[in-house]
């Protein structure tokens, strides 16, 4: 072959690579077809948990942000409704959602008690929701149309009591608990029940009402049946007195809450170094590509903190717009609920996620340590 027909056939070679889809950056690029399917998003905007509502939708928009749009070129537009975690509200914004607005998928940043006001009718309007934050363990349960992304109180509490007892070797403890919350009291069952199954001492059971309790009085009665360790799943506030009390006594024993507590004190908290807690997130352990490109992009938008609240908005958005991306038809319901329940091992921000058919998650739990404002990483289970 003479050298010039061997040029002629690389240049012819180079051209057709580059025309190839994918291969130029002008081919990448998503053309806007014009249209917008409507997506719901539920939560708490205003009142007592508006951390939860506010923050989750920023990452919903950190999301977006990124991904403008689906591969066929249409847009998803959000709708917004503030329920104020009343499951009263929750039911009226959904039913609002789906009936009057047509939303395609509704994404909820509620807690359990909401959630679950909607959990009995989602089937009824077979519009595929999809839960962030909360934790109970009958989410999604008997439900074709609902879905969970955070592990359940049940699985968190069974973690957590294998933890105290077989890595910190810790064979007796103190639970507190909200007997009239659900959270509280399926994570405390929870952890009872398992922590006594593999041959631990629970000293105490201490229910928390609504109003104030002494807590000097309860923990010196602790102190003086050799508790060595206190498993906290109560509110955010009562932590913050009792490990007020703690210090005061100079009593220094493990501690350990439910998931989330740092973003609920994260202003106002003291006395909370070394305080375990679960998370799906941790201050200091690697991010995944994904993660590291949410966090960039999250952090070129809002001035807001970095909590587990929008990571857990920007995975749940991103998860809903693969699922849209893999129907012929993105803004078909049903097809869209099937390829929520049908996700598996998507990256997400520190780790791959697995929906399972009924709904429920596979995904890392991480078991974090407070360390003045960051959740630093101890040890991450599957």
């Amino acid at each position: 072959m003479n050298k010039s027909k061997a040029i002629q056939q690389f240049l012819f070679l180079f051209l057709f690579v580059l025309l190839l889809p994918g291969c130029t950056e002008e081919s990448q690029k998503i053309l806007p077809s014009g249209k917008q399917i409507k997506v719901g998003v539920i939560g708490p905007m205003s009142g007592p948990d508006q951390n939860m509502g506010k923050e989750g939708l920023e990452g919903i928009q950190t999301a977006l942000h990124i991904g403008k749009f689906l591969h066929n070129g249409d847009a998803i537009e959000l709708l917004i409704e503030d329920d104020q975690n009343i499951p009263e509200l929750t039911v009226k914004a959904f039913e609002k959602l789906v009936v009057v607005d047509q939303v395609r998928a509704v994404i909820f940043l509620s807690s359990s008690e909401s959630v679950l006001a909607v959990n009995d009718i989602a089937d009824t309007y077979q519009v595929p929701v999809l839960v962030l934050l909360a934790t109970h363990a009958d989410i999604s349960k008997e439900t074709k149309f609902v879905s969970q992304l955070c592990l359940d109180n049940t699985f968190q509490g069974k973690v957590a009591a294998l933890y105290v007892r077989d890595e910190l070797l810790i064979d007796q403890v103190a639970v507190f608990k909200n007997p009239t919350n659900d959270h509280s009291n399926s994570l405390a069952n929870e952890f009872i029940r398992k922590f006594r199954a593999i041959e631990g001492e629970v000293v105490d059971v201490v229910l928390v009402p609504s109003e104030l309790i002494d807590y000097a009085k309860v923990l010196a009665k602790l102190r003086g049946r050799g508790g060595q360790f206190l498993y906290l799943p109560v509110r955010a506030s009562d932590v913050l007195l009792i490990t007020e009390e703690l210090h005061n006594m100079g009593w220094n024993p493990g501690l350990m809450g439910g998931d989330s507590l740092l973003n609920n004190v994260i202003d106002s908290q003291e006395y909370l170094d070394g305080f375990l807690q679960m998370d799906h997130y941790s201050s200091n352990l690697e991010a995944t590509s994904l993660g590291k490109q949410a966090t960039q992009t999250f952090r070129s938008l809002f001035d807001t903190r970095h909590s587990t609240y929008p990571a857990s908005g920007f995975e749940g958005m991103a998860i809903l717009r693969q699922a849209m991306d893999r129907c012929q038809k993105p803004a078909d319901s049903v097809c869209i609920n099937s390829k929520i329940r049908s996700t598996r091992n998507f990256e997400g921000i520190m780790g791959k996620i697995t929906v399972q058919e009924d709904g429920k998650v596979v995904r890392p739990l991480i078991i974090n340590r407070v360390d003045g404002k960051k959740l630093e990483y101890v040890v991450k289970v599957y």
